[in-house]
């Protein structure tokens, strides 16, 4: 039997053949847009190329920053030894270490400069400037520190050389007031001697004066020496320099009015060198003013 509706099935069933096309249609077009347009794929290439980029730049900076970190830890467990180190041995093997650690630090602050003009990514370069920033402040302030150890090793090893001096110059006094007291006795009375008078004092022998002369002059040398070790501890060109040196410069010209040998002489001449050069006197002055 055919059925009496066939005419409207037949429609029907055009009608949803014709939509499932089309709804088919839609999805297959836009997986075909989609799949055939090269920007997307260019787009993702892209993408997984800067992703690469920035893997690769935080790999670089994670390691520089680690060695870095690494030098800092090593010049921090220096600087820890060094403050109860008293042996200038070790100390100077200490600091030696440090310039070494330090030299590294620049050399890998270079190359940090020199990837962060490569890099790509901002957040990368400003981190960077960040740390060189950061680093330069630090360099700065070890130079500083070094300055200051230097100049207290150096006022250390003055007030050591004052306190020898000092004590030379109290041994030195000494021997003068020794001598001049034995010189003061008097001579023995001969035994066979006739009238009165006072003891006879016996005059000091020519080898006598010649050691208290040496002696005074070694003393005097020594206070006009102090004189100039002070003056070198203040800054230079500074007016406390300038005093203490042209005080010490008059204390040696008035040895050089009658020194004892030529040795100390050419000692003192030798010292005023430098002297005359700072204040502007002339080198040879010839026992002048």
């Amino acid at each position: 039997m055919k059925p009496l509706n066939q005419p409207e099935r037949r429609t029907r069933l055009w009608q949803f053949t014709l939509l499932y096309l089309l709804a088919l249609l839609i999805p297959l077009g836009a997986s075909y847009y989609l799949f055939s347009n090269r920007s997307i794929a260019d787009e993702n290439a892209r993408l997984k190329k800067e992703l690469d980029r920035t893997h690769e730049e935080q790999a670089r900076l994670i390691t520089q920053f680690d060695t870095l970190t690494q030098h800092l830890q090593r010049i921090d467990a220096v600087d820890q030894r060094m403050r109860v180190e008293n042996n200038d041995l070790v100390l100077g093997k200490l600091a030696t270490s440090n310039q070494d650690y330090l030299n590294s630090i620049a050399v890998n602050l270079s190359q940090l400069r020199n990837d962060s003009a490569q890099m790509q990514i901002p957040a990368h370069r400003l981190i960077a400037r960040n740390v060189l920033r950061d680093f330069d402040l630090f360099r700065s302030n070890r130079s500083t520190i070094d300055v200051l150890r230097q100049q207290l090793a150096k006022n250390g090893d003055d007030t050591r050389s004052a306190e020898r001096m000092a004590a030379e110059l109290a041994q030195a006094k000494q021997q003068i007031i020794m001598l001049q007291a034995s010189l003061s006795r008097p001579a023995p009375m001969p035994s066979g001697g006739g009238g009165g008078g006072g003891p006879a004092v016996a005059p000091p022998s020519a080898n006598a004066r010649l050691q208290i002369s040496l002696l005074t002059d070694q003393v005097a040398f020594a206070e006009a020496d102090c004189l100039r070790q002070r003056a070198l501890d203040h800054k230079a060109r500074s007016r406390e320099r300038k005093q203490l040196l042209e005080q010490s410069r008059t204390a040696f010209i008035q040895i050089l009015q009658d020194p004892a040998t030529e040795d100390l002489k050419a000692s003192i001449e030798k010292t005023l060198e430098p002297i005359n050069l700072e204040l502007g006197h002339p080198a040879r002055f010839f026992g002048l003013f």
